[in-house]
This record gives structure tokens, sequence and C-alpha cells, in this order.
């Protein structure tokens, strides 16, 4: 052996035992006790509470240099109860000698026994550990990238590994009352247990604890026991922390996966989430939440998920999003970019869904008079514009697409939805549906910029069969026939006042070889007359009216609506009509004509000519929600007395003249008693 080799062994030798006796010392000559007093004092100087120990504080000595407090106490704000803010029963850590001398820190287990925090605040919003606080303007001034760069490399170089035996805590609880918010939290009979941790070695962990959340008296009382376990590794060098097997139980859901987080040379984390099956029904049960009435009993059961993701300190992105919910599955992806001012993106589809499962079931009780009266007093003040501040900002393009979709027993199909925000305008556009053989191509754009929102609306319905529409929205098939509706209408405001005072645009529809349903104008036509003349009533036929088209455009300047292009046309009639509805003002004032142009002929053959060319004037006027609708008998007896009718129609021609003017009477017939006809039994007769 080597004199310098001998020299440092002796070295060595001689510092070990200078550490081992100076240990052996203090451990043998200081009673730390003895000092409880000082440490007592020292914490009421600073935070102005009293520290009590209950119990002894105790050294242990080789290999491990522990320390063992007993039981402890921090007093409570003034004012606050109980009298303790903070108690433990046992606090214990220790850390081994030898391995310091190469620069290793090996720490036993550090146990924690009956520890107990009080966080409360009180009616005044003050709360009780603000005060243990105090700024310190002594403070150290930060350091210099230099400084920490140098103070890194020192914390490097001497210490090489570092290693926790274990973590154990044990019967701890915590306690959060908010008077001024009505709120309490308790969490108890928490244990933590972690294995031993080293660099780069796997250790698991498990956490467990009864969790009750009172809130508002208006809000659910939440009680469940949460347990979270895993395995996790921590990557010194690399500043990384990795949790494999990760499962968490709460709230009758389970959720497994891993997570992976690194803060070197700039935070990055990645990780996958699942969740098992469950019961979405249940889940609400849990939180104090009563799940509504569905039309479908079986809606709600089933609830599943699985995330995967990734993000740095500047983006977080979904890589996959999967939710299945009883029948229907949703998938989707998304980001966000910049949180600074952030910029998103995402991508949704669903495959089917059928909204009506999750409506009330029909026949379900409706509010009551007085239920709507509250919720909507008479004397509310008017609506306000919503508040856009937050669209102003937004930087957003998504994509929602649907296979199939059913609402109010709607159907339609191939949905695509695409929204953009950017600089204060909301764009959706396409927004795209298959529906009743037909499809729908709408834009939507929303400014929000100005204080009042200007917005535009264009939509093209084109080919969808009204009849099977209808059919599934109020079950019957009222009007058949191939529509197109097309519409181009802006406006200024979100409020229903303000979108009536603005709407400003045009609009049309057509509806092509169709029928209505439910009536036959050329047998009511024909029974009014032959019950005029005298004449039986024709026999059973389809209540059905046919027509090659039935079309109309309608103008709109500031909630004015003008209509002068009503026009239907069938073998038996041709209807026109022409007005207008004012939408501020809740006013209607609008007149349609029925002529008939072909020939009333029943299915024995009858046929009633001599009503050709009569026209039937009908005007609505009044209020848009309840207008009066009757014969305009002005613009009916303006037609008759022009004398334009075939003379087969001068019987009724006669009867019209007898009720609408009072006279045509011969004189034999005044000397008798009249049957007295008003407007409304005419009408009724020939409708």
């Amino acid at each position: 052996m080597t004199k310098p080799l001998k020299i440092g062994l002796i070295a060595i030798g001689s510092l070990l035992a200078l550490f081992v006796a100076a240990a052996v010392v203090l451990v043998l000559t200081v009673d730390p006790n003895k000092y409880k007093d000082e440490i007592s004092q020292l914490v009421k100087e600073q935070t102005g509470r009293d520290l009590v120990f209950e119990g002894d504080i105790g050294f242990s000595f080789f290999p491990w240099l522990g320390l063992e407090v007993g039981p402890v106490a921090l007093g409570n704000r003034p004012g606050f109860s109980p009298e303790a803010m903070i108690r433990i029963s046992r606090a214990e850590a220790s850390i081994r000698l030898l391995p310091l001398l190469s620069g290793e820190v090996s720490i036993g287990v550090i146990a924690l026994d009956g520890f107990t925090a009080n966080l409360a605040v009180n009616a005044q919003g003050v709360n009780n550990w603000d005060d243990l606080a105090k700024p310190d303007d002594t403070a150290a001034p930060a350091p210099t990238p230099q400084q920490d760069q140098t103070a890194d490399t020192a914390a490097g170089q001497s210490i090489k590994d570092i290693s926790v035996l274990g973590v154990e805590i044990t019967n701890a609880s915590l306690f959060y009352a908010d008077a001024a918010a009505g709120t309490a939290v308790s969490l108890v009979n928490l244990g933590l247990v972690v294995g031993e941790i080293g660099d780069k070695r796997p250790f698991p962990f498990e956490l467990a604890f009864d969790l009750t959340l009172d809130q508002a008296a208006d809000k659910p009382k939440i009680t469940t026991r949460p347990k979270l376990a895993g395995t996790a590794v921590i990557d010194l060098k690399a500043a990384a922390f990795d949790v494999t097997d990760l499962t968490l139980d709460a709230l009758g859901m389970r959720l497994s996966g891993f997570a992976y987080v690194k803060a070197k040379d700039g935070l990055a984390y990645s990780g996958e989430v699942d969740l098992a099956r469950t019961s979405l029904r249940e889940i609400m049960k849990q939180v104090g939440v009563e799940p509504p009435v569905t039309a479908d009993k079986a809606a709600l059961s089933a609830l599943a998920a699985a995330l995967k993701f990734n993000g740095t300190d500047n983006a977080a992105i979904i890589e996959s999003l999967r939710v299945t919910l009883d029948d229907t599955t949703i998938t989707g992806t998304g980001s966000v970019k910049n949180f600074a001012k952030p910029a998103m993106e995402f991508a949704i589809n669903v495959d089917d869904i059928d909204a009506d499962r999750y409506m009330p079931p029909a026949g379900a009780a409706e509010p009551s008079a007085d239920t709507a009266a509250k919720a909507s007093p008479a004397d509310a003040s008017p609506a306000s514009e919503p508040d856009l501040t937050a669209l102003r900002e937004l930087d957003l393009n998504g994509r929602i697409t649907v296979g199939k979709a059913k609402a109010m027993n709607l159907r339609v199909a191939d949905v695509l939805c695409q929204i953009v925000a950017r600089g204060g305008v909301l764009t959706v556009s396409p927004f795209t549906a298959k529906l009743y053989d037909g499809t729908l191509d709408a834009t939507t754009v929303l400014d929000a910029r100005p204080a009042a929102a200007a917005w535009k609306a264009q939509a093209a319905v084109s080919g969808v069969q009204a009849g099977p529409l209808l059919k599934d929205m109020t079950g019957k098939e009222q009007v058949l026939g191939t529509a197109v509706v097309k519409y181009d209408l802006s406006g200024t405001g979100l409020t229903p006042d303000a979108i009536k005072r603005s709407l400003s645009g045009t609009a049309s529809f057509a509806f092509t070889d169709g029928a209505i349903n439910g009536i036959n104008v050329a047998k009511m036509l024909r029974d009014a007359f032959n019950t005029l003349r005298g004449r039986p009533a024709s026999g059973d036929e389809p209540m059905r009216t046919d027509f090659a088209e039935l079309l109309g455009s309608a103008r709109i300047t500031n909630g004015h609506i003008v209509n002068d292009d009503l026009l239907m046309k069938s073998p038996l009639l041709r209807l026109t009509g022409k007005g207008w509805a004012d939408l501020p003002k809740d006013s209607v004032d609008y007149l349609a004509t029925v002529t008939v142009v072909g020939t009333l002929k029943g299915q024995d053959g009858a046929s009633v000519e001599e009503l050709t060319g009569l026209p039937l004037p009908i005007r609505a006027r009044g209020s848009l929600a309840d207008p009066s609708i009757s014969l305009d008998m002005k613009a009916l007896a303006e037609a008759l007395l022009k004398g334009s009718f075939k003379e087969g129609a001068k019987g009724i021609e006669e009867t019209l003249r007898q009720t609408i003017l009072g006279r045509g009477r011969t004189s034999d017939e005044a000397t008798k008693e009249p049957e007295r006809k008003s407007p409304a039994d005419l009408l009724k007769k020939l409708f």
C-alpha cells in the first residue's frame, strides 16, 4: 500500500470517527426538551400563537440519527375555535449517518400520526391563517442566473443520490369552514402510505380519506371516500415524475391511467385516463343531485370515457377523447396554445344521438300558472343584452359532425358545423345537414365588437318532404309536397325586443306537387252551393286538396314583414294573398283570396260550374298572437257588383246581396219573413 493511499485512508477514518464522536456527544449531552420553552417563545414572537409541547422530544442514534416529537399543538387565531389550529400526536424522521460522507442522503421513514388542521373563515371574511406569515423586509435579493447556476452545480456535486425509506401519515384530519359562504369541508381518517423512494426506483403509494362537503342550504351534501393508488418513479437528473398503474375510486367512478411530468428544460407532460363503465344516474345520486325523470327510463345508465393528453408550459393538447353515453359515442380532439392569448381548436364527432330519450316523458306535469307567474312576473325588467366580452378575445376554430340525430321527434343526418371565432366575430359556416330527403345549408355570423352585437343569418332548405317532417313534428301530415325555403336576414341586438325591432332581409318558400290533408275544398264549396240551391250534399270523398305549387316571398325591414305574392295553384283553385305583419307592434293585416278556376266535379260526376271565378276574400287583422279572421264583405261585394259571374251564379249572388247589402228581394218575397244569414253563417257554409 502506497504512502499517499495510507494517508488518505487515515484521513477518511479520522473524519468518520470525528463525525461519529460528535453525534454521540450530541445525543448524550444535549437534551432537546430543555429548549421547548425557547422554541415556544420564538413561535410566539413570530406568529402571536402559543406552541404547546404536550409530550417529549427525543433523539435516536447510529446508524440513524432520528428525531421524534410527541403531542404538540399550535394555538388558533383569537376569535376562532377550537383552541388549537394545528395538532400533531406524533412525528418522526431520521437520516443515515455514514452515507452522508459519500454525498448520499438516505432518509428513514417519515411518520406523522394524528395530524389535525382546523381552517376557517368567519362571517366577515377573515381567515385564521394569513397572520402566520409576516412580511420579511430584509429578505435577500433573488439570485442572478449565474448565481443560480453555480448553486445548482454545487448541489449537483455535493449530493449524488437521495432516498426516503418511506412515508406514513395516519389518522390525519383537515377541517375547513367558511361562515361567509355557508360551506364546510372535512377530510378525516386520512391515510397516506408511500414505499421506499429513490432515484429512478419505482415506489408504490396509496392515499385514502373520508370526504364530506356541506354546501349552502340550497345545495346537496356530498359524502364519499376517495382512494388513490399507483406506482411512481422519480428521475432527479431529468427532474421527471412518472406515475403508472394509477387508479382513483370516488363518487361511484373508477379512473385508471398513467401520467408523466418533466420539468427540466421546460415543462412537459403527458398521460392517459380511462373511466370504467358506470351509471351517470348513480354518480348524480352520489353528489346529492336527483336524476331527472326521462322519457327512456334506461337513459343515463351507462357512461364510459377515455382521454389521452399531452402538453407543455404553454400548450395543452387532447390527442384523443372518447365518451360513451348509453348508445351514443362521442369522439374528439382539441388543443389550447399560447396561454397568454389562447388559440383553441377542436373536432368533435357524434355517431348517433336521440335527444328525446333524455327529455321528460310525454304527459309530464307542466308548471302551474302560479309557478309561471312567479318565474316571469309582469313587472319584470326588460331583458338586457348578454355580455360578449369574452367572445371579443376568443380565438377558436372548431368542427362538429353528427352522423344521426333526433330531437323533438325530428330527424337529421350527416350534420356538419364549422365554428370560427376571431377578432370578436363568430362565424358558423358551413352548417349543413340532410333531412327528410332534402338538405339544409346555413351560415350565421355574430359580430360581438359593437355594444349591441350585429348578426347575419342565411339558409337554404331544398327538397325537403313536408309530409314526413310534419308527421314527425306534429303527428299529422297536414301538408304534403316538396319544400324549398330560403332566407337572408340580419339584425342588431340579441334580446327578443331588439331582434323584432331590427330584423331585416328577405325570405321565400315554395311547396310543389303537394296536397293539404284534412280538407276537400271542392266538396266543401260544392256542398255549400248545393245547400244554398236546395240540393242534397255529395257523397263521401277523400279529405284532401291537391295543389301544383304553393309559393311566396317576403321583404322585411326593421321587423315589418311585407308579402304581396302569395300564390297557390291547383286544378280547382287559385289562392293569392298580400299584406303585412309588424313584429314590434304585434299586429297583422293580411288579405287572402280564394278563386274557383276549375270544375267542382265530385265522385258521382256532378259539378257546379256556376262558382267558377267567384272570389272568396278572407282577411286577417289584429294581434299576431290572436288575429281576427273573417270574410272580407267589402271586397266580395265589389267583385259581385261588377257582374263578372255567370248567370248560373245569380242564386248565390242574390243571397250575398241580401246578406251584405240588405236588398235584392222581389216584392212578393218582401211579404215573407226572410231567413237571415250572417256573414259568419255564409263563411261557414262555404268553408
